[in-house]
């Protein structure tokens, strides 16, 4: 099978040469790279317009911001009260310039080294993603506080199966720590499903190895999908409401662009993403701590 960045095109497979003049061809393997492993889209929206000014205003939702100050029963030909809502608080998310830039040579070229391309490719597409979520992952840990935090139990060492005895109680099961999650939304009132558990690859292990072939059963009796990155702090997890985290937004979405330089005989590939992002849900994430001894 051809590669994605080196297509058949009339029985030939497109040159090293013809891919540094469709630079489109480059950015769309670099995003289809990044969209395998990228954790962004699981806790933000996008925006959906393109920033403008430099920054994303934005408001952090509270739970007094889906309610009025109190009605009172109206009597006979009187008025209604006049009730008064809350503002929610305006943040301002000032957008981040990310990229980086190889070079291409006259010898890559003219031996249309198609791997030097496709590596290069790949490691530029690694390493935006890697900032990207490691910039999310920032925003989230800083906004998600308090009651959004839910205490869980060590995953490191369940036993499911086996002697009755021996086997780990229902209260310190995945599955309580879900519940426990799933509680902790539903007394906030705020309408919060959780549909994904977000883990380090540790405790994607554990689960794994705990449950073996019904590890899907338990997911779905509880509700939710799995997700694992090394960008999540080992120990933990996150159980969310799938992109309605936050916002991202993009002053530049993803961009290549290439250009010659004659006094090396070469090309320079440019690859960058400026974005902003706003935790305006913070109550649509609940982070489960201490999940490993």
């Amino acid at each position: 099978m051809p590669n994605a960045l080196i297509p058949e095109l009339t029985g030939r497979r497109l040159t090293v040469d013809t891919a540094l003049k469709q630079p489109t061809m480059i950015r769309a393997q670099i995003a289809k790279l990044a969209d395998d492993q990228i954790l962004l889209p699981k806790f933000f929206r996008t925006l959906g317009a393109k920033v403008e000014g430099g920054g994303m205003l934005y408001s952090v939702i509270q739970a007094s911001d889906f309610f009025t100050s109190d009605v009172e029963k109206r009597s006979a030909r009187a008025e209604y009260k006049v009730v008064e809502g809350v503002d929610p608080e305006p943040k301002l998310a000032v957008v981040e310039d990310w990229g980086g830039k190889f070079q291409v040579g006259i010898e890559e070229i003219t031996r249309n080294d198609v791997n030097y391309l496709d590596q290069q490719t790949t490691q530029l597409a690694n390493t935006i993603a890697r900032k990207l979520d490691v910039r999310a992952m920032t925003e989230l840990n800083a906004a998600v506080t308090g009651a959004n935090v839910v205490p869980g139990h060590d995953w490191s060492g369940l036993v499911t199966v086996g002697d009755p005895t021996s086997l780990t109680s229902s209260a310190e099961l995945p599955t309580a720590d879900l519940s426990a999650a799933q509680l902790a939304s539903d007394l906030q009132e705020l309408g919060v499903r959780h549909d994904l558990l977000v883990v380090h690859p540790n405790e994607a292990h554990s689960l794994r190895v705990a449950y073996g072939d019904k590890l899907q059963a338990m997911l779905d009796s509880a509700g939710v999908g799995l997700f694992a990155n090394p960008r999540i702090t080992a120990g933990t997890a996150w159980a969310i409401e799938t992109a309605k985290v936050g916002t991202v937004g993009f002053e530049f979405p993803l961009t290549v662009d290439v250009w010659e330089e004659k006094s090396t005989r070469s090309y320079w590939v440019q690859g960058y993403v400026v974005p902003a992002f706003g935790v305006d849900r913070p109550f649509a994430a609940k982070k489960l701590t201490g999940l490993a001894g």
